[in-house]
């Protein structure tokens, strides 16, 4: 009888780098390019050494190891310490940065806050803060001023997420609240870019800024949360309002102060992917006049020139393609890490207790094995997919697993009306000559932004056929005059956002 082959785990490849510098400064340069010349050169699981606290980094871009980190093996693979404290001092113990049978409880009595039915209710004020945008960018074109996408997509889905959180409150509070989130991101951004920071008790001008707005921000939170809590009228049905109620069981609920954490933990982790995915889509959107023109038929059929309701989301289903093929191209939260716990594995490879782990949704959502032409902007490829759709973690915007981002349907709906409600009204036009470059930080945001021009909708383009086209190939930018290979990508820190 033949003895069967025992299979045993093996240390993964990987570039040597620069003498004793190995590739920190690769990493520091161009995280994304330097992941995906791993990737290419040395295979799904990569090794990368270098000088630094963070080195030796394990590099996974396979979806079926992906699986294994953030499913199959969750437990051993918590996210990395240094990535939670930073957030902890903005969020507390939200659920970003909490582990264990805390996390669990916290995430059950959050789930009932995104219920579809509440999710869907707030589908009138997304259309609404549209719609007050969209009257900003017609003056705009009128008077032929430029714009600055990534600044209006960010103060648009802080004002929808706003809303959400505490109604008619937001209104009441909203300059004060989006002027503190502004410097505390800001503060926050630094922070998540430096492995080693002075605590807060040291008076630093950056920690006494970050320090001012989280007041400010607290401020605000407490005094809406106590006001409801001693109101004993009829509260608003938003997210505050299900965070305050939600029990469990034995009827227990959430502190005040868990509830305050919670809402900056929406607060931070929702507007600032929802604001990068509609800006990314838009930059996509201004280089493919032909996927907009699909748009403008599409609405004009659906809709003509109503408001688009959550009702109306089934049959928008090219717009649904258009956001899903922009989320697999530039993905918000671009890079995450892991940490394991004990020694272990991944797809055959030892990944040894303590080592940082990266996963990044932007290069395994141009993994050749699971995606044609990935480099292509093609909404037609998830026809091709079919129902089935791809390998779970061959696209995975939101994460996946048992940590997978509570707020996805909320996003989704989000960029669906926005973008139906900009097809109805306007077109978005790179300004030449503005180079758009990826910076990766706690979403995927752009270096200098993206400065745009806004022309009226012209009704005569809704002729456009909406017969599925053949393959795009992918373009060089327009822009920056770059192929399709991947950006050069601004540095910055690699893994803020999970």
């Amino acid at each position: 009888m033949a003895t069967p082959t025992v299979l045993t785990a093996r240390q993964a490849p990987g570039p040597k780098g620069e003498p004793v510098l190995g590739n920190a400064r690769s990493f520091q340069a161009d995280i994304l390019g330097a992941l995906q010349q791993g990737r290419r050169g040395y295979g799904d699981v990569v090794r990368f050494d270098g000088i630094g606290p963070l080195f030796p980094v394990f590099f996974v871009a396979h979806p079926e190891g992906i699986k294994e980190i953030l499913q199959d093996k969750h437990r051993n693979f918590p996210k990395t310490p240094f990535v939670s404290d930073r957030w902890r001092a903005l969020v507390g113990d939200g659920l970003i940065c909490s582990e264990g049978d805390f996390w669990k409880r916290q995430r059950r009595l959050c789930q009932p806050a995104f219920h579809r039915r509440l999710v869907n209710s707030f589908g009138e004020n997304m259309t609404e803060v549209t719609g007050e945008l969209l009257d900003r960018w017609e003056a705009a074109s009128r008077s032929n001023q430029e714009i600055d996408v990534t600044l209006d997509m960010t103060r648009l889905a802080l004002s929808v997420l706003g809303g959400a959180l505490f109604g008619a409150n937001w209104r009441q509070d909203s300059e004060v609240m989006a002027h503190a989130v502004e410097v505390a991101i800001g503060e926050a951004y630094k922070k998540f870019g430096k492995f080693v920071s002075l605590p807060e008790s040291v008076p630093t001008p950056a920690n006494l800024r970050f320090a001012k707005a989280r007041r400010s921000l607290d401020d605000v939170i407490y005094r809406v949360i106590n006001a409801r809590r001693t109101d004993r009228g009829e509260h608003p049905d938003d997210l505050l309002e299900a965070l305050m109620t939600a029990t469990e069981d034995d009827g227990s609920g959430m502190t005040v102060e868990q509830v305050r954490n919670e809402v900056m933990t929406f607060m931070f982790g929702g507007h600032e992917t929802v604001a990068s995915g509609l800006t990314w889509a838009l930059y996509l959107l201004s280089r493919h006049p032909e996927v907009y023109g699909r748009m403008e038929q599409e609405v004009d059929e659906v809709l003509g020139s109503r408001v688009p309701t959550v009702d109306d989301l089934p049959q928008l289903s090219y717009i649904d393609r258009v956001v899903r093929e922009s989320l697999r191209l530039y993905p918000p939260v671009s890079l995450i890490s892991r940490t394991p716990q004990e020694d272990d594995t991944v797809m055959g490879y030892d990944i040894p207790k303590g080592s940082m782990v990266l996963l990044s949704a932007f290069v395994t959502h141009r993994h050749p094995e699971f995606w044609p032409n990935p480099e292509g902007f093609d909404p037609d490829r998830w026809i091709e997919l079919g129902e089935q759709g791809p390998h779970r973690f061959a696209w995975w915007p939101f994460s996946g697993g048992p940590r997978k981002c509570i707020g996805d349907v909320f996003g989704l709906q989000e960029m669906k009306l926005v973008l139906a409600m900009m097809a109805q009204r306007v077109r978005v036009r790179l300004v030449p000559g503005h180079a758009v470059v990826p910076k990766p930080g706690i979403t995927l945001g752009q270096q200098n932004g993206v400065i745009a021009t806004v022309g009226m909708r012209e009704r005569s383009r809704t002729t456009v056929s909406t017969a599925p086209r053949t393959a795009a190939v992918a373009q060089g930018c327009p822009v920056t005059g770059a192929q399709a290979a991947p950006p050069a990508v601004a540095s910055g820190c690699p893994v803020a956002h999970d």
